[in-house]
């Protein structure tokens, strides 16, 4: 927690550690719920105690979606469906990205519970709502098949491919292929940052090593099981490196201050490893149908921009699928947002109490800085100024609202003060 301190060896597993997560990654198992990660020297180990405040659950239906095959009642049956096919294949149809959600609790003096926990976020660059955490990088997710993969990705090896008119979005005749991430991409685009390629590579090696153990559990579901052989598969390859790098990198808490960083690598791994999540992202699209890959830009914003009102004025419901499945996000036309999303909560209470102490964004192979901001969870829609759970629709203020208030219910997020009286 803020107040304690904790030695970490940055050592990486040992073979017999990773040939231990191999053979649980084979050995089929039935099920895998979301996880508290403990650190890697101490795998076994309870997290150390703090007067957790768990918040009441929520009675809506504005919740994070479990088992998106499973029938909804009151809500059309799911036949056929693009997530019925994704778990067909889900090692290689499934997009996975990798998200640093850094956050700091506040003293409890003149502030209300609302806004004492205050999130790192940046002003939206898509439009899809005002806020987002900026952090995002795909280890492996979809593209237009004509097109040529972006700058620092590569066709992936099993060259899966997915139509256009799979999805219930469209009925197009152009298609997908999917793409993952470079080894060592930024060493081969000129931004090589060893000590944080090191980071990435021991909280790979560790994350493998959790997953493994949740996969020997015999009594969760075959969706979860599923959604973890999935990312596990993702981190096996040594490709998932560069996305946890570049999710970090992006985060600004590796940004250069006075010949410093932010955070020290072993606290930074130690604070990431003890409280992973995975979310599986369920966006709203386009409507009424997915734009075709010619689509000009201008045309694609104004779809944005009037979505809401148009679905609206049609009667059409804009928080679920008309299988009941609730919408996490508002969505771009990129196919690929609907992912396993790997969030990595970092508790910057103890070195990022003061505004001025605020890293700045970057793209992912960018160099300049851009703003980023402290908002509340309150400010951000995920809480109510008491710290209870806010019933209304976070999702045009904040991208990862929904995911957010789940990891706030889970104790994922800690909206506990240490120092009551700051």
């Amino acid at each position: 927690m803020a107040n304690e301190r904790y030695s970490y060896s940055l050592m990486p597993l040992t073979i017999k550690k990773r040939a231990a997560a191999l053979i649980a990654f084979l050995i089929p198992s039935h099920t895998w719920a979301f996880l508290f990660v403990a650190p890697g020297g101490a795998i076994s180990r309870a997290i150390p105690n703090s007067i957790h405040v768990r918040p009441p659950l929520r009675s809506t239906n504005a919740v994070i979606n479990g088992d998106l095959t499973r029938d909804n009642p009151g809500f059309d049956s799911i036949a056929d469906d693009y997530i019925k096919s994704y778990q067909s294949d889900p090692e290689n149809l499934w997009p996975v990205e990798f998200f640093i959600v850094a956050y700091r609790r506040l003293g409890a003096r003149r502030r209300s519970p609302g806004e004492r926990v205050e999130v790192l976020v940046r002003s939206s660059a898509n439009g899809t709502s005002k806020y987002g955490l900026g952090t995002g990088v795909p280890a492996t997710r979809w593209i237009h098949s004509k097109s040529n993969p972006p700058k620092g990705y590569q066709t992936s090896e099993g060259k899966a491919t997915f139509h256009a008119r799979d999805f219930p979005w469209s009925d197009g005749g152009w298609s997908y292929s999917k793409i993952d991430i470079q080894d060592r991409v930024f060493a081969r685009v000129g931004l090589g940052d060893p000590d944080l390629e090191k980071v990435a590579s021991i909280l790979r090696d560790h994350l493998l090593v959790h997953f493994a153990d949740f996969l020997r559990d015999e009594n969760l579901s075959h969706w979860d099981s599923s959604t973890a052989r999935t990312v596990m598969s993702t981190l096996d390859k040594k490709s998932s490196i560069s996305a946890i790098q570049g999710s970090l990198r992006m985060s600004g808490l590796f940004a250069s201050k006075n010949d410093g960083r932010y955070k020290s690598v072993s606290r930074l791994v130690r604070e990431i490893a003890r409280a992973a999540k995975v979310v599986t992202m369920f966006p709203q699209m386009p409507y009424p149908h997915l734009p075709s890959p010619d689509t000009q830009e201008e045309e694609l914003r104004r779809e944005l921009v009037t979505r809401q009102e148009r679905m609206r004025a049609e009667g059409v419901d804009r928080h679920r699928d008309k299988h009941g499945r609730v919408y996490t996000h508002i969505s771009t036309s990129n196919v690929s947002n609907t992912i396993h999303g790997v969030y990595l909560p970092i508790d910057v209470t103890d070195i990022m109490l003061n505004d001025d102490e605020t890293p700045p964004a970057l793209d992912l192979f960018g160099t300049d800085e851009a703003e980023r901001m402290w908002i509340s969870l309150a400010d951000l829609g995920v809480i109510n100024s008491d710290g209870s759970i806010k019933d209304d629709d976070p999702k045009s203020t904040f991208i990862s609202g929904l995911v957010l208030r789940h990891m706030v219910e889970e104790g994922s997020i800690e909206l506990h003060v240490q120092n009551p009286s700051l």
